[in-house]
């Protein structure tokens, strides 16, 4: 028999608002990681100058190559030779760098670009992913709880103005809903967009009729098109089918 959890299809972006979500908090925490070690690297390792002495470039299993830049440089009194932890493509021999030593092992050098561009990647898709996510999720919520179940909502009736497929498909299978306008007692529009389903509406109602719709007083974005008579009409339906 057929389910009210088979006549919501709005899950499918509720778990991808989530997901956005998450990958842009991951991707967030490790801003967050990469910005303390550049802040524990500039705060107490020493800042001096090298030369760079050698470039090399070494052939990757992929038949690419990469590119290994040393330098030389001077530490109490000591003369040190190391691979820098990031190069890029304009260092040439006897090119100045500035690096960060390590005074407890003069060895570990650091250099403050190849932090700075994991602090923009991450931070940049973090946030690219996290807005995505939280809009999905703003824009798949169902305020049905707080507006009906919880008694917030005020009930209003509007007007029909749209019936039919959506843009969203999922697994394949076509979505449709429901659009319907209505005008409050200062005479502005407002227009509600119901949540996805996947059994045509078109069978039960049609344009131009009425809906109920229960909207928040406070704040008429948050609202919740009543579904429910057709989803009465839809498991019925099923029901007698399978008779």
């Amino acid at each position: 028999m057929a389910s009210r959890k088979e006549f919501d299809a709005n899950k499918v972006s509720r778990y991808l608002g989530i997901a956005f979500t998450g990958i842009g908090a991951i991707m967030l925490i490790v801003f967050i990681g990469v910005a303390i070690r550049l802040l524990v690297v500039t705060s107490s390792y020493e800042k001096i100058s090298s030369t760079i002495c050698d470039i090399t470039y070494t052939k990757n299993n992929d038949g690419g190559s990469q590119k290994r830049v040393s330098v030389e440089y001077e530490f109490d009194g000591a003369t040190y030779q190391e691979v820098l932890p990031s190069t890029d493509s304009s260092m040439r021999v006897g090119q100045s760098v500035a690096i960060y030593v390590d005074p407890d092992d003069p060895k570990n050098i650091e250099t403050v670009e190849f932090y700075a561009v994991m602090m923009a990647v991450f931070g940049g898709l973090g946030a690219v992913f996290g807005t995505i996510g939280i809009i999905i999720s703003i824009k798949s919520k169902d305020y049905r709880k707080q507006l009906i179940d919880e008694g917030r909502g005020e009930p209003v009736y509007a007007t029909i103005t749209y019936i039919g497929k959506s843009s969203v498909e999922v697994n394949s299978n076509i979505t449709y809903h429901v659009k319907a306008n209505w005008t409050d007692e200062y005479g502005a529009a407002h227009e509600f967009k119901s949540r996805l389903t996947y059994t045509d509406p078109n069978m039960y109602i049609n344009e131009s009729d009425e809906i109920q719709v229960y909207i928040d007083p406070k704040n008429y974005k948050h609202y919740h098109v009543c579904l429910e008579e057709l989803e009465e009409k839809f498991i019925q339906s099923e029901a007698g089918n399978i008779q």
